[in-house]
């Protein structure tokens, strides 16, 4: 199922009780929301495009090849800085859209809806 967002597209592939597995696009110029997430940790594979992810107080550059696990909690913001970035993830945990907490949103989202 694919799901537009405002930032790009996410596709989830496959959906369990406890994972889902799939892949999104951030646009280039684009950045998610600063969030976290307290059920749910993340794993990403990037295959395309560079940016920076903020992990807590820490900023990394990203590209093709990198992979990164976020935990249970940690504060994050991806931003797609040169091309769009094709990420593939596998989200583990509570597999509930409303279970994050926004700080920053570029595109006006609040809380009650998590997309």
């Amino acid at each position: 199922m694919t799901v537009e967002k405002p930032w790009g597209l996410e596709d989830e592939w496959l959906v369990g009780e406890r994972f889902i597995m799939g892949k999104f696009l951030l646009r280039e110029g684009e950045r998610t929301s600063l969030h976290l997430h307290e059920g749910q940790s993340h794993f990403w594979f990037v295959e395309s495009g560079n940016g920076e992810l903020s992990v807590e107080e820490t900023q990394f550059l990203i590209g093709p090849g990198d992979s990164i696990f976020i935990d249970i909690g940690q504060l994050h913001r991806l931003s797609a800085m040169v091309g769009d970035m094709e990420v593939f993830f596998v989200t583990a945990g509570l597999v509930d859209p409303a279970d994050s907490v926004r700080f920053e949103d570029d595109y006006g989202r609040t809380n009650e809806s998590f997309d």
